[in-house]
């Protein structure tokens, strides 16, 4: 079973770091860097799990707690960008349009 979990953590954080290294818009580097943050708490949790240490797990939550906070600021800022640029990638921030 700890197999199972640390291979799909890995597969998880792969994928994460290919969204993050490809993207070119707000909403697709936003999820990359939430599936690479959930790849390394899978990958801890599994692991304090396997070694029989649960004494820690109240972390565990703050830390999901504070990514589901991240997700929601950024999500904000992604709108805000949206609706002052009408475009969601990074590098037209300014509001001008790519040549």
């Amino acid at each position: 079973m700890f197999e199972i979990d640390i291979m799909f953590a890995f597969a998880l954080f792969g994928i994460g770091l290919y969204g993050v290294s490809s993207g070119r818009d707000f909403l697709r580097i936003f999820f990359a860097l939430e599936m690479l943050l959930n790849a390394v708490i899978l990958m801890l949790a599994s692991s304090a799990h396997y070694l029989g240490l649960t004494q820690n797990l109240p972390l565990a939550y703050m830390v999901m707690v504070l990514a589901t906070l991240e997700a929601a600021a950024g999500l904000l800022i992604f709108a805000g960008a949206n609706r002052y640029t009408g475009v969601v990638r990074p590098d037209t921030l300014d509001g001008r349009e790519e040549i």
